[in-house]
């Protein structure tokens, strides 16, 4: 028996032999392979080798390569060899080879275009030297071979549609054949008056979204009691109906087995190879590797192959900078081989060394990662899908068989690209391949049904199982409209021209339409006809195909009813779960019927909800006690009996053993925020976020100027032969180093462009020479640059009062002498000046470091010996960039009382539990919490003004009356 395919084949022979018993010493095959197999022995004995189509589009795509080289033919001169215009010119040339038609008798004339026509004969001219010059034969070349054989005295039974493609294949059956053969039709089609279509067994129902439908397909099955190897499923539209299919009986746990499979993105293979092309297209972009990091379709191991915890990893690629670009994968090493100043300041040994071990392991994944990608690897199609095999298997997390069925599919296509190893091709244009191939790529396909399961079928294959229930789902008239669209390359007009054997597309559209309709009438048994009347994912509207319109008239004996009473007699569409009670598919439809009345309107089921999600009701409370006037835990009001809060100098401490000055200004600013960051220990993501506009973030920014200041003033000291004598200013000096600075950090970190860099520097140029003139007019004398206040193993114990005593750890960046044993302390600001008043001195608690920082360093240099008698007596923010003009904002350093007492207040709040939102809501624009907080700041307002919490908010109140 010779069929379009082994599956419609045996099951043929299946309902035969239900029907009459066993079918012994039948064998099917498909008229291609039975045709080579027939001819093997004369290919081997002339040495002649048998090419698949996958090999001849290969060839056809080198050839095009080299016509589109040749000056003599301009036809495809701008045009990218992409797979759609490969495939179009491979299609061309497979179908004159069908047709039996050779070069030498095409003529450039018949064409529409003579240019076209001219290209057309060339390639096929070519087409026919190679296969003849590497002794290969494609179908066609196989036909002189089988006309030397003798006829088969086998019983042939041939499927009308399996020889009516092309005259080679008409040709190849009648020389193997002699003529002789049965020729085997489906019958009469399900659209024909004397069809034996079941429609008198035949049901009706719209719905409202594919899932929908499906959900129905499945109530119908299980309230008829219908074991489910008894039901065909033909999908109108395969490749959205079978996902919608897959998604319901997976959760349902349904089996089924899909004749066309399922999409390699339903597995974790399919996943990662998908992302990890995404990654090689975006020009190495993170976010596909950190997507299938999250997706846990990828693992990367140690050393000792031993897998490592995935959030760990995430997190510091997140905000290691990497990922746009190939070059800026080196921040990798630039990060293992520096230790920040945050580490440093880690008390716990134990966390350097895991981030240490994540970072060699990173830097080791991504160096396994590129070695292979070499400009060779990515202009070859071949070679990058042996590449993907070798990502998958090594970091692939490859759980179930269907992985492996993506690695072997993977395997097939490798081997069917094995003529394109020679060729090069842009690495996009290689990319774009191997994308192609793997859209292709099935799994979990099972062409035969198999028992105990459902079996889900194409439009084009469908009908064929003899199973008692079939449902034919998505039957609109867009999926069952078959478009004539015309070759683009042999028009049909053209095909006309060439010869009587050239099939046109409305001949082609035709045969489809009555294969179809003949496997549709091999139906039996029952029928279920539906199709998505109005799809609410899409938004979109659909008509019922004229075919189901037919069955309905036929059934009903209307033969003038239109589709308006097709769908009057369906009544309501079908809807993601029922109203009315029965069978509900999942827990979701349970909840959705419980809360929704007989009319649809929604009842009032807070307190069925609330009842079953406890979680919920706690949030209501929340969201209730924000809005009343009475304080609650809601507000940030901790009870401090029941969790006691253990801060800095206490036997145990929150996360970190000593404060700094940022830490308590983010408490003047937002009790709150400093609870969710410091007391609870929940931290923003510090993810890098990829900018093509600029080069540097404000903190590498901020953190490049330093470093010039520092370098420039630590030379300039260090050149002096008194050290009481002022800088010698040197302009020339300081832009050497300048440049040199800028230099290392575009090592260190690549810019997305040449321009960006340069933009950029001539940036940050223009503030250094800022920073040299306000230099120039400065009467003080440089001591320290960023002076460490703390030892390395233990914080700095500053005095302020004979009551108050703080652990501090921090950087003072600039100490310079005024006078005898009188300083001034600096801290550098490459932001805009505006929020710093000059009147201010601790701007409501918001603005501490100066003072804090003052008295610290004058305990520092009395305790270290540097200068027992030192005295604070100035300090100021420095703004020596371009946006700040050098601009100096004081802050007086005889306020020390009243430093002591706001201190006293804001730890008291502390420990008092006191953590309420801030009190200027625009400081929530940018906050990382404000997700978790949304406008708790504005409705606390009035909650804060309000008499009844006054004393309960005595301490808050205090910290910000601070001007």
């Amino acid at each position: 028996m010779l069929t379009a395919s082994h599956a419609q084949g045996h099951q043929w022979l299946e309902q035969v032999s239900r029907q009459y018993g066993p079918v012994l010493n039948t064998e099917v095959r498909i008229l291609d392979r039975w045709a080579l197999d027939r001819c093997k022995l004369l290919l081997a004995k002339t040495k002649y080798q048998y090419i698949s189509g996958a090999d001849s589009r290969w060839i056809v795509f080198r050839l095009l390569q080299e016509l589109t080289e040749d000056a003599g033919f301009s036809y495809l001169t701008g045009n990218a060899l992409t797979p759609g215009l490969t495939d179009a010119f491979h299609h061309a040339i497979m179908d004159l080879r069908g047709a039996l038609i050779k070069a030498e008798e095409l003529t450039p004339d018949v064409f529409e275009n003579r240019e076209k026509g001219m290209f057309v004969k060339e390639l096929l001219s070519r087409y026919e030297a190679e296969l003849t010059r590497n002794r290969l034969v494609d179908l066609a070349g196989l036909l002189p071979y089988a006309e030397q054989l003798q006829p088969s005295t086998d019983y042939i039974i041939v499927d009308e549609y399996a020889i009516r493609t092309s005259l080679v294949r008409k040709s190849l059956l009648h020389s193997l054949t002699g003529g002789v053969y049965v020729s085997l039709s489906s019958g009469h089609g399900f659209m024909e008056a004397d069809s034996t279509f079941p429609v008198e067994r035949t049901e009706f129902f719209h719905s409202l979204g594919s899932l929908a439908e499906v959900r129905e397909v499945v109530r119908r099955i299980t309230e008829k009691g219908i074991s489910w190897d008894q039901v065909e499923i033909i999908a109108s539209d395969y490749e959205k109906s079978a996902a919608a299919v897959y998604t319901v009986t997976t959760t349902a746990q349904i089996a089924c087995t899909f004749s066309e499979g399922l999409p390699m993105g339903t597995t974790n293979a399919g996943k990662a190879a998908k992302l990890y092309l995404e990654w090689l297209e975006s020009g190495y972009q993170l976010d596909s590797l950190l997507s299938a990091l999250k997706q846990g379709v990828i693992r990367i191991k140690d050393e000792q192959q031993m897998e490592m915890n995935a959030s760990s990893v995430i997190l510091e690629l997140e905000r290691s900078g990497i990922g746009w670009g190939r070059e800026r994968y080196k921040l990798l090493g630039q990060m293992l081989e520096a230790v920040s100043l945050k580490e440093q300041l880690m008390a716990d040994d134990t966390l350097k060394g895991q981030r240490k071990a994540v970072l060699q392991n990173l830097h080791r994944f991504f160096k396994q990662l590129f070695q292979p990608l070499t400009e060779q690897t990515l202009s070859s199609p071949a070679m990058l899908i042996r590449t993907l095999i070798g990502f998958l298997e090594t970091y692939g997390v490859l759980n179930e068989d269907s992985d492996e069925q993506v690695l072997s599919g993977l395997q097939s296509l490798e081997q069917s690209y094995h003529l394109a190893k020679e060729l090069t091709m842009n690495s996009k244009l290689a990319l774009r391949y191997v994308q192609e191939g793997l859209e292709g790529l099935r799994v979990q396909s099972k062409a035969t049904p198999s028992p105990g399961r459902i079996h889900v079928t194409s439009l084009s294959s469908g009908g064929q199982t003899g199973r008692p229930y079939t449902f034919i789902i998505g039957m609109t008239e867009k999926n069952w409209s078959l478009s004539v669209r015309q070759d683009p390359v042999l028009l049909d007009e053209e095909r006309a021209r060439i010869g009587p054997d050239m099939v046109k597309s409305s001949e082609l559209a035709k045969r489809q339409v009555e294969e179809r309709n003949g496997r549709m009438g091999m139906i039996r048994g029952c029928c279920t006809l539906s199709y998505c009347s109005y799809d609410i994912a899409d938004h979109q509207e659909n008509m019922p195909a004229f075919e189901m319109l037919q069955m309905f008239r036929k059934k009903t004996l209307q033969t003038d009813a239109d589709y308006e009473a097709m769908q009057r007699d369906m009544e309501e569409p079908v809807r993601f779960f029922r109203c009315k009670a029965g069978l509900s598919v999942d827990a979701t439809e349970l909840w959705l019927r419980s809360l929704l009345s007989d009319s649809s309107r929604i009842k009032a089921g807070q307190g069925s909800v609330y009842s079953y999600y406890s979680l919920l009701m706690d949030g209501k409370t929340a969201e209730e006690s924000r809005i009343n006037l009475d304080l609650s835990t809601y507000d940030g009001f901790i009870e401090t009996d029941l969790h006691p809060v253990r801060l800095p100098g206490d036997a145990f401490t929150f996360t970190g053993s000593a404060f700094s000055a940022s830490r308590l200004e983010l408490y003047g600013r937002c009790p709150k925020q400093f609870f969710y960051q410091e007391i609870l220990g929940v931290r923003a993501k510090e993810a890098a976020v990829y900018d093509r506009t600029m080069w540097l973030d404000a903190m590498q920014r901020g953190s490049l100027l330093h470093e010039i200041f520092n370098q420039y003033l630590i030379s300039l000291k260090d050149r002096r032969s008194d050290p009481n004598a002022f800088l010698s200013h040197d302009l020339t000096f300081l832009n050497e180093i300048t440049e040199e600075v800028i230099r290392q950090y575009a090592e260190e970190v690549p810019a997305p462009s040449t321009h960006i860099f340069h933009k950029e520097a001539e940036s940050i140029r223009k503030d250094v020479k800022i920073f040299y003139a306000s230099e120039q007019r400065r009467a003080s004398i440089p001591v320290f640059t960023e002076l460490q206040l703390h030892r390395d193993d233990a914080p700095l114990q500053v005095e302020f009062s004979g009551e108050l005593s703080m652990p501090i750890r921090g950087f003072v960046d600039r100490v310079d002498r005024i006078a005898p044993h009188q300083y001034k302390i600096y801290d550098y600001k490459t932001g805009n000046p505006r929020k710093y008043k000059q009147n201010e001195c601790f701007s409501g608690g918001t603005q501490l470091q100066l003072s804090l920082y003052g008295l610290a360093v004058e305990q520092w240099m009395k305790e270290t010996g540097f200068d027992p008698e030192a005295q604070v007596v100035a300090s100021a923010y420095y703004f020596p960039t371009e946006r700040g003009m050098g601009e100096e904002v004081s802050r007086p350093q005889n306020h020390r009382e009243d430093l002591a007492s706001l201190l006293q207040s804001m730890l008291e709040a502390m420990r008092t539990g006191l953590y309420p939102p801030t009190i200027d809501p625009k400081g929530c624009t940018w906050c990382d919490y404000r997700s978790v907080c949304d406008s708790h700041s504005e409705q606390f307002v009035e909650k804060r003004s309000a008499p009844r919490n006054v004393d309960r908010l005595g301490r808050i109140l205090e910290v910000n009356r601070f001007a």
